[in-house]
């Protein structure tokens, strides 16, 4: 049920933030008229967030989305990130809208309103382009909100990444040429991660592996003929050193 619940999300990812929105400062502004309008708000915060935490802690898929109209192999964007979205909405409507946030905090804490404020624009804006990382023919590549990172086959080490922790969150990449990536804006993780936070991190680690030391087949990446023969390849391959956990 809640895998259902969370791919509706991920889905209808952008009129779910819309309605959060409207729903946030009506209810905000209704607050006026009606104190139990702020405990809605209070307890849609809280659901939602709950809601969100599950959709973090929960098993990730180990499988990319085709996308021949783009030539990759593209990670779902994650239903934590619009939930979280979400919640921040509302507790910036309630604490921002209603003034609540100048009687806890006042001096210097006074900042704290702009940062609420970035942080549900930088969620929203996030979950409203639902970012992904892509695996293209001509290297990985990352964008965020705030930046973007590209990374060509012929800069990741060969032999290379191994397989992470099973909870990792991000993937770290080791490069044999690191002149050659890209990278553009602001990237909180840097040039030597990636966020992987809504696909299996072994399953991604041994695609990027895959495709550095099989340079012959990136060409067909994007097409689901190939997206079946990189799943073959992966499923039947033996347990190797190229397969262990990066220490």
């Amino acid at each position: 049920m809640l895998a259902a619940l969370f791919a509706v999300t991920v889905r209808y990812r952008r009129l779910i933030l819309t309605l959060s929105l409207v729903l946030g400062v009506g209810l905000a502004w209704g607050r006026r008229l009606s104190d139990w309008l702020e405990l809605i708000l209070i307890i849609a915060a809280f659901l939602v967030g709950v809601l969100g935490a599950l959709a973090l802690g929960r098993s990730r898929p180990a499988a990319l989305l085709v996308k021949p109209e783009v030539r990759a192999f593209a990670t779902e964007p994650g239903a934590s990130q619009i939930l979280v979205a979400v919640m921040l909405t509302f507790m910036a409507s309630q604490l921002l809208v209603t003034g609540h946030l100048g009687e806890v905090v006042g001096g210097l804490f006074m900042v704290l309103p702009f940062l609420l404020l970035l942080a549900v624009g930088v969620q929203v804006a996030g979950g409203w382009r639902g970012v992904s990382l892509e695996v293209r023919p001509d290297g990985v590549c990352q964008r965020d909100v705030t930046g973007s990172l590209m990374v060509p086959w012929e800069a990741l080490a060969p032999g290379r990444p191994f397989r992470p922790a099973v909870g990792a969150s991000t993937l770290a990449l080791t490069y044999a040429r690191p002149e050659l990536v890209r990278r553009h804006g602001i990237l909180p993780l840097g040039r030597r991660r990636l966020r992987i936070d809504n696909v299996h991190p072994w399953f991604l680690a041994d695609t990027i592996r895959h495709y550095v030391d099989h340079p012959q087949q990136r060409a067909a990446i994007g097409e689901p003929a190939e997206y079946q023969r990189l799943w073959h390849a992966l499923t039947s391959a033996s347990t190797g050193p190229g397969h262990g956990h990066a220490s």
